[in-house]
């Protein structure tokens, strides 16, 4: 790996998340694990025009060198820390998962073909305060058994072995929640 690669990966998938209406505005932030570092998007700006500056460079403990990192490092941290094939972590607002997200349970990983596989087990919490400790703890032992946590009215967390797995894992994830909006709706 090149030694900028995170970094351009991050820039890229801020704008295929942002492309695709997974976040918007500046919500939402990416990261990834390198080596004893993360870099993570600084908070404030819209993840789909992001440049190299933007992403910021902090340790393990949460010493930052430069910039404002996301309201939720410690959520980041805390994933990082406690799962160590962990190299990748979305925090997105997809529309359609967040309204399946007001009914926990209405997410029928069963309603179309391998997604099950694909997805394993969601694991919902509460809405709790964005930037908090509390949804940076409830986030961090949530994600100790599943790779998508979804947070009531808020959005989601999916984790990954780099930013594709995570990234692939929320595009399945809305897919899903979409569909069944959307059979919600017809049927």
């Amino acid at each position: 790996m090149k030694k900028n690669d995170h970094i351009d990966q991050i820039i890229k998938t801020g704008a295929v998340l942002y492309e695709k209406n997974f976040i918007y505005a500046t919500n939402g932030n990416i990261s990834v694990r390198v080596d004893k570092n993360i870099f993570i998007t600084t908070t404030g700006l819209c993840k789909g025009e992001l440049k190299p500056k933007d992403i910021l460079k902090v340790d393990l403990n949460g010493k930052v060198i430069k910039g404002e990192p996301s309201i939720e490092l410690h959520m980041h941290l805390g994933i990082y820390k406690s799962r160590k094939d962990v190299n990748a972590v979305i925090l997105a607002h997809p529309l359609f998962t967040n309204l399946i997200g007001i009914q926990p349970g209405a997410l029928n990983l069963g309603a179309l073909p391998n997604m099950e596989k694909n997805l394993k087990d969601v694991d919902f919490i509460s809405n709790i305060k964005p930037g908090s400790v509390q949804l940076a703890k409830a986030v961090t032992e949530a994600i100790k058994k599943n790779d998508i946590v979804v947070i009531h009215r808020y959005g989601c967390v999916t984790v990954g072995t780099d930013l594709y797995d995570a990234r692939y894992k929320l595009e399945r994830l809305e897919y899903l929640a979409k569909f069944l909006v959307f059979k919600q709706i017809i049927f």
